[in-house]
This record gives C-alpha cells, sequence and structure tokens, in this order.
C-alpha cells in the first residue's frame, strides 16, 4: 500500500474515534469548626434527623442554573459523594458538636432520649451563572422534644460569588455558604428563647 494511502487510513480511523467521556467526578461539603464555643449552650441533648429536600434537590447530582433558579439542570459527571439532605445534616452535627451547641448532638438514627431536635428542609443548592457562583437555601427549626414546641424557626439564604464558571470554584463557594448558614444556626439556637 502506498505511504500515502496508509496516512490517510490511520488520520481517518484516528477522526472516527468517539470523543473521551469525561470522568466522574464526587464532591462533598466539609464543615469548618467553629472558631468559639457558642455563650450560652442547650441543657439536654440535641437530635438533627436528615434534611427534608423535595424532587432534584434529593437527588446527589450536582444542579446548575443561568436563570436565577427557573430552570435547573443536572451536571453530567458531577455528583454528590451522599445526598445532599444527608450531606449537609452530616456536616451539621459537625459543626454544632464544635460549636458545643448542647453537651450531646446525634444523629436521629441513634434514637437517643433527645430534649431538642433541629429539623432543617433544603430548599437551594445549585451552582449558579450570571454571575459564577453557589447559592444555598436552608429553613431550621428547633423544636422542644418533649412538647414538639417551636422555639425558634428561620430561613437562611447565602449567595457566594466563585472565581469562575468552573464546577470546582462552585462547590467552594457552596462551601462557604454553607458554613455561613451554619454559623448563624448556631447562634439561632443559642439565642435565649421565652
Amino acid at each position: 500500500m502506498p505511504r500515502h494511502l496508509l496516512i490517510l487510513s490511520v488520520l481517518t480511523l484516528v477522526g472516527c474515534a468517539a470523543p473521551e467521556v469525561p470522568k466522574e467526578q464526587y464532591f462533598r461539603l466539609i464543615a469548618t469548626p467553629a472558631e468559639t464555643p457558642v455563650a450560652k449552650p442547650l441543657k439536654g441533648i440535641v437530635e438533627v434527623p436528615p434534611f427534608d429536600a423535595e424532587g432534584v434537590l434529593a437527588e446527589r447530582p450536582l444542579l446548575f442554573t443561568a436563570d436565577g433558579g427557573r430552570k435547573l439542570e443536572q451536571r453530567n459527571y458531577a455528583y454528590w459523594t451522599n445526598s445532599p439532605p444527608q450531606m449537609l445534616r452530616d456536616q451539621l452535627v459537625t459543626y454544632l458538636r464544635s460549636a458545643q451547641i448542647a453537651k450531646e448532638v446525634v444523629p436521629s438514627e441513634l434514637r437517643v432520649d433527645a430534649k431538642y431536635v433541629v429539623r432543617g428542609k433544603l430548599r437551594r443548592l445549585e451552582q449558579t451563572a450570571n454571575p459564577d457562583g453557589g447559592v444555598i437555601e436552608i429553613e431550621v427549626a428547633l423544636l422542644d422534644e418533649d412538647t414538639n414546641r417551636l422555639i425558634a424557626s428561620k430561613v437562611f439564604l447565602a449567595k457566594e460569588p466563585a472565581t469562575s464558571g468552573d464546577i470546582d470554584d462552585a462547590v467552594a463557594a457552596l462551601n462557604t455558604g454553607m458554613n455561613q448558614i451554619f454559623r448563624e444556626i448556631a447562634g439561632m439556637i443559642s439565642r435565649p428563647h421565652s
């Protein structure tokens, strides 16, 4: 076979090769320990069940929006290491322990006799474009477990900018927002309530 036909055949085969499939990436949010303990810890055990979330917010693919949150897309090949409701609850438990919000802060799976329960509902957790960043919104309530009385409730929202549209930067922005919200949650829980 003439050399130029051989080269042409090789180039044709290379041109027909399937594009490389992106590798799957897994991300997690990690709570930064509280800088100082809260001034007024709760007396009694605090239980934290997994957060509630509806629809795609409960799924593991990362979410992306370019229109302020009206249209969401799941990122291909980018996943949370665990479902967002479970991941955020686990990180909140870690944070509240570091803030010494109570003598014991436990996940609900331990089924202990807790005095208080912290319930959360995930409303938003997404990468944003125009501007680049991340948005996280969580509704949290503190209840007296014995009486089921609502002690405090608030919706926490953090919109954090990212240095680029890269997914790694968006996850870093979401992590910053999560930690800001956790500080505010600890403040709400430790505030004197009538």
